[in-house]
């Protein structure tokens, strides 16, 4: 009796063999094309839209809050989160952007109750208010600051604060358009909030009334340029940021032009409800 177990000395079937390559080739296909869906997949703030548990409104609002009183803290906080992931200037969560959509859609509702009342030219407001207002011409401003501030205020040498690598002194379109978000906080308070409770007021047919509504949208710019300035001067590989405060000056020609006897809010209002402005 042999109890040595017996080697099989049979040699593998041509079958087997061809089997085998063909299952590799087909694992090997698959992992190219995993590889390849993984590069092309949404980006973290796309994914994160789609995932409503992973967005985080707290730190949204306390960014909304500190927009308002101390606006450099947000950009520094910006700089510190930076420094930990070495990924991006740009925010990678839409919680701020939904929030602010929000805060646009609501006063859309009440300009539309109050001045024109209808399902359907309330939801044209809010089309108009939330989608070009906003987002259409804040992706244009995010535009012209990315292409204007990446060809003349780049540092010429790499030089940095931080010894930063290429990929860190890249000037993102998605950080352009945060600070357009940013910026945008004292336009919809400024001219969607308090306008709307000042417009009985600064659209009467009265000298002071149009100097009050004209300064209020003279401030309501002013302000956004300055928080533009804040957002692209905190970024370490920009130089000559004073730059953007110029539009500062033409805004003050315009408003001292328009004491002349050009009431912005009540051709505003016009524009956006016809009658119901007058």
């Amino acid at each position: 009796m042999n109890i040595l177990p017996i080697a099989d000395s049979t040699p593998p079937s041509p079958t087997a063999s061809l089997s085998s390559s063909r299952q590799h080739r087909f694992s090997r296909s698959n992992m190219n094309r995993n590889s390849a869906f993984s590069s092309i997949r949404l980006p973290l703030v796309l994914r994160r839209l789609l995932k409503p548990p992973t967005l985080d409104f707290e730190t949204a609002v306390w960014e909304i809050c500190y927009m308002f009183i101390a606006p450099k803290k947000v950009y520094r906080q910006i700089y510190y989160h930076v420094s930990e992931t070495k990924n991006s200037w740009a925010r990678d969560d839409p919680s701020f952007v939904l929030l602010l959509s929000g805060f646009l859609m609501l006063s859309a509702i009440a300009w539309g109750v109050a001045y024109s009342p209808g399902f359907l030219p309330i939801l044209r407001l809010m089309f108009n208010i939330v989608l070009i207002d906003f987002l259409l011409v804040g992706s244009i401003v995010a535009t012209a600051g990315w292409f204007l501030a990446g060809r003349f205020l780049k540092h010429r040498s790499t030089r940095g604060v931080m010894s930063m690598s290429q990929q860190d002194t890249n000037l993102e379109w998605a950080y352009c358009f945060d600070v357009h978000c940013n910026a945008f906080l004292i336009i919809w308070l400024c001219l969607y909030v308090l306008q709307f409770v000042m417009l009985p007021i600064i659209v009467k047919d009265n000298w002071f009334c149009m100097l009050l509504g004209n300064l209020l949208y003279l401030g309501a710019f002013s302000y956004y340029t300055v928080i533009t300035y804040l957002g692209y001067s905190a970024l370490p590989f920009l130089e000559r940021t004073e730059m953007i405060l110029f539009p500062i000056l033409l805004f003050v020609l315009l408003f001292l032009a328009s004491l002349f006897g050009y009431n912005i809010a009540s051709h505003v209002v016009k524009l956006y409800f016809g009658p119901y402005g007058s």
